[in-house]
């Protein structure tokens, strides 16, 4: 299956990702399957040298780098899970077909198992931000990233089928309870920090039922952060939206400027909350109160939702990235708990006390020293 652009219109992207080492042809038929190796090759119509395979940290997905007898390099993706490839075959479609830059996909194999995309190389925001700091160029990027967001999220709004995102359609109580368990499970048990199962079930629905009446219907990319935006000359590539739903203007932005790896200051981040914001108010789509409240109520939601992917990648699984990010999202709590924003909340609220307390950070520490 080929997608109708020729190879010279097609303009993007890859993963953010970090290579292993590199491979011949003959030693990646134990990791790559024998009919994803033909795939590559009949599509270019010519041999594929050698394959550099890429991590995807958090990720099923397999990424290798293809490099052709003729130079070019390109992104080969092996996934088993068809419905997720499905939602990102669609996706990709309807976005590009706005202008909005997103992966332009070149080819597909019959059963919807491996894609070929063009290869954008490995620099993201968050790369560049480690690289440079908070620099004006830094801050630039930031800002064309929210301000493609807001436009993708306002122009798109009545012409995303739903219906064709593969786990959730809508960020509705089910998907606030799964995030929420996630934390529960993965981070509160695993560091066995006590708690009033009953209390804190009852904040869980009352923020489960909080968030379902913002109702608002929005493409929400779930994991909009800035290891997901590439950059290449200067411009700006979303991936990794194949997650994505119906939702409410505040997650996405809450994902972006309080995740933990960036330890944004407080300066930009105001900043790029009233660049990102200010579309909607001049469409007339959202209030300034409905805004603050659905920022608000991404960012308590995140937080939490943060610290279960963490638990599961960092704590059961010893992924280092994540152990090394725990602690600095311990900062996104104590904003949280500053701006008093989990007043509604009073359970979770003592929960986000234990958690920066000092017997919760001892053991932490003795668990990244192990």
């Amino acid at each position: 299956m080929c997608f109708g652009r020729t190879k010279e219109m097609l303009s993007l992207t890859c993963r953010c990702l970090t290579p292993f080492f590199y491979v011949g042809l003959s030693q990646t038929k134990s990791m790559l399957q024998s009919s994803t190796i033909a795939f590559a090759q009949t599509f270019f119509n010519q041999k594929v040298d050698k394959f550099l395979p890429l991590s995807a940290s958090g990720s099923n997905r397999k990424y290798y780098r293809l490099f052709l007898s003729d130079g070019q390099t390109y992104i080969l993706t092996e996934n088993d899970f068809v419905a997720e490839n499905q939602t990102f075959f669609y996706l990709s479609q309807l976005f590009a077909g706005h202008s909005f830059a997103v992966p332009d996909i070149l080819a597909v194999n019959d059963s919807q198992t491996a894609y070929i995309q063009q290869d954008l190389g490995d620099l993201s925001l968050l790369m560049i931000l480690e690289q440079e700091g908070f620099t004006d160029r830094v801050l630039a990027l930031y800002e064309q990233s929210l301000k493609q967001l807001a436009q993708l999220q306002i122009r798109l709004k009545k012409k995303i089928d739903f219906k064709k995102c593969y786990d959730f359609n809508q960020f509705d109580e089910k998907v606030v309870y799964n995030d929420l368990f996630y934390f529960k499970n993965f981070f509160l048990d695993r560091l066995d920090i006590p708690y009033q199962k009953g209390r804190l079930i009852n904040d869980f629905e009352r923020l489960a039922q909080q968030i379902n009446d913002l109702k608002q219907d929005f493409f929400l990319f779930r994991d909009f952060q800035s290891r997901n935006i590439m950059v290449r000359q200067n411009d700006v590539f979303f991936i990794d939206y194949q997650g994505g739903m119906s939702g409410f203007v505040g997650y996405d932005l809450a994902s972006l400027l309080f995740q933990a790896k960036a330890q944004l200051p407080q300066a930009w981040k105001a900043h790029l909350k009233t660049v990102y914001c200010q579309p909607f108010k001049d469409n007339d789509l959202l209030s300034e109160d409905t805004l603050n409240r659905g920022c608000q109520m991404g960012l308590i939601l995140r937080v939490f939702q943060v610290f279960g992917a963490y638990g599961l990648r960092g704590l059961i699984e010893g992924k280092p990235h994540f152990l090394s990010s725990i602690r600095l999202n311990m900062n996104n709590i104590k904003y949280v708990l500053e701006q008093n924003y989990l007043q509604d909340f009073p359970y979770l609220n003592t929960i986000a006390q234990k958690l920066i307390s000092e017997n919760t950070q001892e053991k932490i520490k003795q668990i990244l020293q192990v």
